[in-house]
């Protein structure tokens, strides 16, 4: 499908630099930020967030210990030795 927009000329000298910046095409752009713009609208537009509870990485690893970020080396180092034993 054609479509024709007119712009202002600041926005169409900034869509210029933009395009000619990141070497892409004006059509590529503007179909781009549409598709985006749209999805958000519909509701469809998914947060990283969402995303990831999707996927069973949001809690998916926690342990339950209250003091992992203090003594990560000896939980660490645990770990390690309970797959290799010495």
């Amino acid at each position: 499908m054609t479509l024709t927009v007119r712009l202002p000329p600041h926005v169409q000298q900034q869509l210029e630099s933009y395009c000619k910046r990141r070497r892409l095409s004006k059509s590529r752009v503007v179909t781009e930020l549409l598709s985006e713009h749209l999805a958000e609208l519909s509701g469809s537009h998914r947060t990283p967030y969402e995303i990831a509870c999707d996927f069973g990485l949001v809690g998916g690893f926690a342990s339950g210990k209250g003091d992992l970020a203090e003594n990560r080396k000896r939980y660490l180092a645990e770990k390690l030795r309970a797959k290799r034993p010495r």
